[in-house]
């Protein structure tokens, strides 16, 4: 019998050999592949780090040339075939290089 975490884990598993086989080049694409799993939250798709595997990997196998900025919760991406930058920020997707929001000053 299967539970509902099984199914998690094989759609996790299922999700990123999907990135890792075809190789999207643009956010689009990428969302496509990730939506298909679970519905974005605040950005373009979401994608939890939720495994010793995980996306920013996938993407680097995919092509993807990533820089971790302050660990595997926040980093940035970008595509040399493409030309497209990605950034990342606790599971949400979104289109560019990351900018820290402005500081708050009173």
């Amino acid at each position: 019998m299967t539970s509902p975490l099984d199914s998690f884990w094989a759609g996790y598993e299922l999700t990123l050999a999907r990135i890792r086989a075809e190789k999207p080049a643009t956010l689009a694409e990428i969302a496509k592949i990730l939506n298909a799993f679970q519905e974005p939250q605040a950005g373009a798709a979401f994608f939890g780090n939720n495994a010793d595997d995980q996306l920013a990997l996938a993407l680097a196998d995919a092509g993807w040339v990533v820089g971790y900025l302050e660990g595997d919760y926040l980093w940035e991406a970008g595509n040399p075939a493409s030309g497209e930058w990605i950034h990342y920020v606790e599971g949400d997707l979104y289109e560019g290089r990351y900018s820290p929001p402005p500081q708050y000053v009173p």
